[in-house]
């Protein structure tokens, strides 16, 4: 038997880990390359813990082989929403939500205009770059308060980032848990849907409560202004898309059939075939192409092998289990995963990585004491949620760039990020507490 890893080796890793990807990160150097020094350093102090390097050949591949899938539909995604902008998709949706706002009620419909917006490009920062930025602009006209107006767009941005199935974050997490991608989005729902309405709420008492000057915003298309039938066509592909993962088809033919129709459409709309294959390949405007795409899909398949040989040598399960030692408390574990969440959040640059650290660690436990599906759901509204709230990840930054606000000052009022983990516990409570009463009835 094979002598365990002692707090400081375990501390080793990780400390070498996160020193380089934060490196990466603030020097704009690739993350895949990020990850090889901490690859190495696990690698060489599992071989003095006796594995060998046909183990580490073996974990790897099949970590590499669990995220192939996720990084097919990366690529995907990187083909998919440039092909949406040329057909007209983004920006028809674009001017259909931004005829939605109300100034009176501002905060409140930018929330759920930017939740509308990433549900379809499964981006937080395709939906901020998208409605974000001239939401931002109208509201700095108005002379509102533009850290709650920040709040409230960084909040709707991450309704899609956690729960959109194009979203990179929905898929790496739904495949560290090991569900399909019509279940984990059924398992995470209800508590999306009761985190938008609570934050709903929030917005809408503070659109009550803060004084505003007197409002207008001209300029914007009235909803009876809109082209309806070009919108309908618009609107053709994303709900091909819905429809073909509801339906529980391939999610390689639901991409393809969604990018096929959009096709047809930007051609039959005048759009060159020499546009948008340059446009597929760069990226156009805030939207990513295939090239932007391909980094992150080796830092992905990385970052797979990595948790794997985590894993399969067993370095942190003896320290999960001293914590997880209660095995019938659905809430003090909820708990416990949220704090998890939460420290491996605080310490690393980047959401992918934790995601999928925090999703492979937990997922022993969880499957064999309650189940995935709890798991999934409480990871979806702490780990993939923390990433907007920390001021050095990559994905605050980004925020924080796009609206122009820092995180500190916009983090108090993303109310759909603070409110989630408190969402998820209280979900564990009574789900658990449900359960409790119908197995006595039924003994």
């Amino acid at each position: 038997m094979k002598k365990a890893f002692s707090l400081l080796e375990i501390i080793l890793i990780f400390s070498i880990t996160i020193t380089f990807l934060m490196i990466a990160i603030s020097s704009d150097l690739p993350l895949y390359l990020a990850m090889l020094p901490g690859l190495f350093v696990l690698c060489g102090i599992s071989w003095k813990h006796g594995y060998t390097m046909k183990d580490f050949r073996i974990f790897a591949w099949k970590g590499i082989k669990r995220n192939g899938n996720v990084a097919w539909l990366l690529f995907f995604i990187g083909m998919l929403l440039p092909t949406w902008y040329f057909s007209g998709t983004i920006d028809d949706v674009n001017t259909l939500f931004l005829s939605l706002i109300s100034p009176n009620y501002f905060f409140m419909i930018a929330f759920l205009v930017t939740a509308m917006m990433s549900m379809i490009v499964g981006s937080t920062i395709a939906s901020l770059s998208i409605v974000g930025v001239p939401l931002m602009a109208a509201a700095a006209q108005l002379g509102l308060p533009l850290p709650v107006v920040a709040g409230a767009l960084v909040s709707g941005g991450f309704v899609g980032d956690r729960s959109s199935p194009i979203s990179s974050s929905f898929q790496l997490l739904r495949n560290a848990v090991e569900l399909e991608t019509r279940e984990h989005f059924r398992v995470i729902l209800p508590t999306m849907l009761w985190g938008i309405l609570v934050s709903t709420i929030l917005f809408l008492v503070l659109d009550v409560s803060i004084s505003k000057p007197e409002l207008s915003l001209e300029g914007h298309m009235t909803l009876q202004e809109l082209p309806l039938g070009s919108l309908a066509v618009s609107l053709v592909p994303p709900f091909l898309l819905l429809m073909m993962i509801l339906l529980r088809q391939e999610m390689k033919l639901s991409f393809s059939v969604a990018i096929g129709v959009a096709v047809v459409i930007l051609l039959a709309r005048g759009t060159e075939a020499s546009e948008w294959t340059t446009g597929l390949y760069y990226g156009v405007e805030s939207l990513s192409g295939v090239q932007d795409m391909l980094p992150f899909v080796l830092f992905i398949l990385i970052v797979g092998a990595y948790c794997q040989i985590m894993e399969d040598t067993n370095i942190v399960q003896p320290y999960i289990n001293k914590i997880f030692t209660e095995q019938h408390s659905l809430s003090k574990n909820t708990s416990k995963s949220i704090g998890i969440a939460g420290a491996v959040s605080l310490i690393s640059p980047n959401q992918s990585f934790p995601i999928i650290l925090t999703g492979r660690a937990l997922f022993p436990f969880w499957n064999k004491y309650f189940s995935k599906e709890h798991l999934a759901r409480i990871l979806a509204d702490s780990t993939v949620v923390f990433a907007g709230l920390v001021p050095w990840s990559l994905l605050a930054i980004l925020c924080s760039t796009i609206v122009g606000v820092p995180v500190l000052m916009y983090a108090p009022f993303a109310m759909f990020l603070l409110v989630m983990p408190v969402v998820t516990w209280i979900y564990s409570v009574v789900g658990w507490k449900r359960l409790s009463v119908q197995k006595a009835k039924e003994v």
